[in-house]
């Protein structure tokens, strides 16, 4: 159960878990709570990044309603949740929708696990049981764990602490195998909460060791039909892609759990949506040269629903392909002279990205920012510190921002950047940013002298290879 404004680490005790009859038309939870009598509700399923709202009404007086999960839903299995609106205080339930109906009613103003009664509900308690035992041996490791902190091993105590520590240790470990065994949805979910609290299948202190347990049970295990209907699916996917990028960093590893998940993802719709998720947040991470890996993988699959969104990564701007042309404002274009200044967009032309190098360069290296960005600001001042070096060395550097302030862009123009760098003040919607497949900034693509895109991401370090000597 769900207590809106009052969520704790307590929220998996309080998920209910309710069984019924299954009907042919569509699914229904008879509600009973006469204390919120007058309240409007909204009824929500999860389908992956989406809340669908199904249902919506008033209380009436005797507190008695039905809330339905439409047909178009099939038998759904999975959380939804029930949220009180119109009110200051909020309040509302999440519940299990096991594939069939059910009823739950309570007769208090505050509901919780005691007061609330379920009708034909086991679930509910197994996965309260299931919960309590993880956080209790959780609960006896950290406290072994600073027991043997505390004490010097000679201690007459200390082995007894280190004993018990490792027990515990050992008693997670057949918690965890056992939990990720079970193909019942609740031990499914538990262990989807788990990889958004960071909690893996082993008690390590060693964050490599933990985030290779995750992101193997993540390609192996994971069930994606019961992620998708979790509640919970940006999360686990953002997940995923953080611990590649800021703990593995094994570029090939990534594709193989990338190939692997995906086999596993029949539905095209929960493909593409699986897809653009996984776009959105390497984009986000600065890992666009893998998206570079992974975009064969997706466009040969055939079941990318369409290319709109972040989707556009895998058709647009990617390592190998042409580079679009550059659409930049006519005023702006005075670059590289002490007296040029951005304006305010007037009359806008096209450059071919080919034209953008030859006489003395022969590589472009075009930087997508804002200059608000902390992780762009870094990378502008190294740039910068740079800048002749790169012009020495043959590589025309430009600057494409997605600033929507004409005063913020100009200020940041103003400081010691160089001068070929443009903004049309439409942000990350400009045609720059959607033909490159732009969603997140600072993003580097490193051309060559024919248009053709050597480099893409957000590493300077790693650019240097690219660079023509």
């Amino acid at each position: 159960m769900y207590i809106r404004g009052t969520m704790t680490r307590k929220f998996l005790e309080f998920i209910i878990i309710i069984s019924g009859l299954i009907i042919i038309r569509s699914q229904k939870i008879e509600m009973n709570f006469p204390k919120f009598a007058g309240k409007s509700y909204d009824f929500i399923i999860f389908q992956g990044d989406r809340q669908e709202k199904v249902c919506q009404g008033i209380i009436p007086d005797n507190g008695q309603f039905t809330l339905s999960v439409p047909e178009a839903y099939g038998d759904y299995t999975g959380m939804s949740r029930w949220l009180i609106t119109g009110t200051k205080e909020g309040g509302g339930l999440d519940m299990f929708v096991p594939g069939h109906n059910f009823s739950v009613s309570c007769m208090e103003t505050q509901p919780n696990e005691k007061n609330i009664i379920y009708t034909n509900n086991t679930g509910n308690y197994e996965l309260n049981t299931l919960y309590k035992n993880q956080e209790g041996i959780l609960a006896r490791y950290q406290a072994m764990l600073l027991a043997t902190r505390s004490y010097d091993p000679s201690n007459v105590n200390y082995s007894v602490f280190k004993s018990e520590q490792e027990k515990q240790k050992n008693d997670y470990v057949l918690f965890q195998r056992a939990l990720r065994k079970n193909t019942d949805y609740v031990s499914r979910f538990l262990s989807i909460v788990n990889i958004t609290r960071g909690i893996g299948g082993e008690l390590s202190e060693h964050e490599d060791e933990r985030g290779r347990d995750i992101t193997h049970y993540i390609s192996e295990n994971l069930n994606w039909n019961t992620l998708y209907t979790s509640g919970h699916w940006s999360g686990i996917i953002e997940s995923w892609i953080s611990i590649h990028s800021n703990v593995l960093k094994d570029p090939a590893e990534f594709v193989k759990e990338f190939k692997t998940i995906t086999v596993k993802i029949p539905s095209a719709e929960l493909y593409t949506d699986f897809c653009s998720r996984v776009a959105y947040y390497l984009g986000q991470y600065g890992k666009d040269d893998y998206i570079g890996l992974i975009t064969p993988v997706v466009i040969s699959s055939g079941k990318i629903i369409h290319y709109g969104g972040s989707l556009s990564s895998y058709i647009r701007g990617t390592v190998g392909a042409q580079g679009p042309d550059l659409t930049l404002i006519k005023t702006q274009l005075n670059p590289e002279t002490d007296d040029s200044s951005p304006e305010v967009p007037a009359e806008s032309v096209t450059i071919k990205i080919s034209d953008l190098a030859g006489g003395k360069y022969n590589q472009v290296l075009l930087l997508f920012y804002q200059s608000d960005c902390g992780h762009c600001e870094k990378l502008l001042n190294e740039l910068s510190a740079n800048y002749k070096k790169y012009k020495a060395d043959g590589v025309r550097l430009i600057g494409l921002s997605s600033d929507t302030s004409a005063e913020v862009f100009k200020e940041k123009f103003k400081k010691n950047i160089p001068k070929d760098f443009y903004c049309d003040y439409k942000g990350i919607q400009g045609d720059n940013f959607k033909n490159y497949g732009i969603f997140g900034v600072p993003t580097l693509v490193l051309l060559d002298k024919h248009g053709t895109i050597l480099y893409r991401g957000a590493s300077l370090k790693e650019i240097q290879s690219y660079l023509r000597k």
